[in-house]
C-alpha cells in the first residue's frame, strides 16, 4: 500500500473520531479495539453491539470519515457535524444545512446568508445569486435578496432581528433556524412567530429599539435601518454607529437617542416626549441637556416671537388645530414642524435672557426680535450689533410692533 495513502487514513480511524467528538470515552473504545481484534469485527460495529453507539451514528461517522480522506472537510468541522448529527439525530446531508454550510464544508460569507441557507429559505445557487448582484450593485446581500425577490421585505427584517437575538444570548441557532423557516412559509413577522411559539417577552419599562426610534422622529427611512441592520450583525457593529459612519444621522443625534433610550426606559419622560426632544435637538443642532433645559423657556420665546410679528397669527391658529398631541405644546409645534426658525429662536430666548436679568423691558425685546429677524440671512449679524448700554437710554412706545 503507498505510504502516503497509509499514513492519510491512519489519520482518520473511527474510534478516535468518535472518541475526540466525546460519543465514547477511553475505556469504551479500548475495549472496542480488543474485541474488534478478536472478532475481525469493524470498531463502529462494535461499538454498537456495545451499546455505546447506535447504526445513524456509526453511518454518520464513516460518511464523515469519507469527507476527510478526500479533503473536503477538516478534522475539527467533522468533530462538530458529527457531535450534531449524534445529538439532533439528523444525517450528514441535515447537518450540512441546518449549520449553514454547502456540501464542500464552505460557509456563507455572511451570517444572513449561513442563517438563510440553514432554514432552507434559500438553497446554494440562489445565495451565490444573491451575493454576485450583491457586488454588482454594491449593496448588501439582503438588498440584493430583495431586488431578486428570494426573500420578502417581512422575512428580511425577520432574520436581521435573529442575527441580534443571537448575539445577545436570546435564542440559539437551531432556534434561530426554526422561526426564520416558520416566517418565510407563513409569510408572517418575527413578532407573530416569537409569539407564537412563547418567545415574546413584553415589558413594561423596555426602552424603544434606536431604529424605530430614530424612524419615528422621521431622522431616517426604514431601508436605511434594514441595512444598517444587516452591515451591523456582519461587522459585529452597533446600529447607530453604522447610520452614523453612513452620513444618516449625526453624532449628536445619535447621543441624544441613546440618552432618550435610557430615559424612556427609567420613565423619565414617555416616548412621544421623546420623539419630539430628539427632534429639536436635530432641528437646532443643540445638545440634549441643552434642549431640555431651554424647552422650559420655549414658550415664553414663542410669545415673544409672535409680540414681535414674527410668527404670523392665522398660522398659529391653524397649527394648534392640528394637535392631537397634548404633549406637544403650540410653540414645539410650529418649531417641529419647521414654521420657526430656529436663528430666530435663539435671539428670542437671548433677548429673554436680558429681560430677566432686568436689563430691557418686554417692549424693547420684542423690538428688536422684529428689528434683527426681519432680514433674513442677516440675523445675527444684526444681533451682534446692538449696543445694549445705549438702548437702556432709549424710549420704546408700546405700540410701534402694532
Amino acid at each position: 500500500m503507498n505510504l502516503v495513502k497509509k499514513q492519510r487514513e491512519n489519520r482518520y480511524r473511527l474510534g478516535e473520531l468518535f472518541l475526540e467528538t466525546g460519543l465514547v470515552d477511553v475505556s469504551a473504545v479500548s475495549e472496542g479495539l480488543s474485541i474488534a481484534k478478536r472478532t475481525s469485527f469493524p470498531i463502529g460495529r462494535v461499538l454498537v453491539m456495545t451499546g455505546w453507539l447506535d447504526d445513524h451514528d456509526v453511518n454518520c461517522a464513516l460518511e464523515l470519515q469519507g469527507l476527510l480522506r478526500e479533503g473536503t472537510i477538516d478534522n475539527s468541522l467533522a468533530k462538530d457535524l458529527l457531535r450534531f448529527c449524534h445529538l439532533n439525530k439528523v444525517d450528514i446531508n441535515e447537518s450540512f444545512r441546518l449549520n449553514g454550510l454547502s456540501r464542500s464544508g464552505e460557509s456563507p460569507q455572511t451570517r444572513l446568508g449561513r442563517l438563510f441557507l440553514a432554514a432552507g429559505v434559500l438553497d446554494e445557487n440562489q445565495l451565490a445569486q444573491g451575493a454576485r448582484e450583491s457586488q454588482r450593485h454594491n449593496t448588501t446581500l439582503g438588498g440584493a435578496l430583495l431586488m431578486l425577490r428570494f426573500v420578502s421585505a417581512k422575512t428580511l427584517e425577520g432574520a436581521l432581528n435573529l442575527q441580534i437575538m443571537l448575539r445577545d444570548n436570546k435564542v440559539n441557532f437551531a432556534e434561530a433556524i426554526a422561526f426564520c423557516k416558520e416566517m418565510h412559509e407563513r409569510q408572517v413577522s418575527l413578532r407573530e412567530v416569537l409569539g407564537d411559539n412563547g418567545k415574546l417577552v413584553r415589558s413594561n419599562n423596555a426602552a424603544p429599539r434606536l431604529g424605530e426610534f430614530l424612524i419615528s422622529a422621521d431622522l431616517v427611512q426604514p431601508k436605511d435601518v434594514l441595512t444598517a441592520c444587516e452591515v451591523g450583525t456582519e461587522e459585529d457593529n452597533n446600529i447607530g454607529r453604522v447610520l452614523m459612519n453612513h452620513g444618516h444621522i449625526s453624532e449628536l443625534a445619535l447621543e441624544a437617542a441613546l440618552k432618550l433610550q435610557h430615559m424612556i426606559q427609567n420613565r423619565v419622560l414617555t416616548y412621544r416626549r421623546a420623539i419630539k426632544l430628539l427632534r429639536l435637538v436635530c432641528r437646532l443642532g443643540a445638545p440634549l441637556e441643552q434642549i431640555i433645559e431651554e424647552s422650559e423657556s420655549l414658550d415664553e420665546v414663542f410669545k415673544l416671537l409672535r409680540r414681535a410679528a414674527i410668527v404670523p397669527e392665522r398660522l398659529v391658529r391653524d397649527v394648534a388645530a392640528e394637535i392631537i398631541d397634548f404633549e406637544d405644546t403650540v410653540a414645539e409645534a410650529m418649531l417641529a414642524r419647521g414654521y420657526v426658525n430656529p436663528m430666530h429662536a435663539r435671539i428670542g430666548l437671548a433677548c429673554l435672557e436680558r429681560v430677566k436679568q432686568g436689563e430691557i423691558c418686554e417692549t424693547k425685546a420684542a423690538f428688536l426680535v422684529h428689528h434683527c429677524c426681519t432680514k433674513p440671512g442677516e440675523e445675527m449679524d444684526m444681533f451682534c450689533r446692538i449696543n445694549w448700554q445705549e438702548l437702556k437710554r432709549i424710549q420704546i412706545r408700546q405700540d410701534l410692533l402694532a
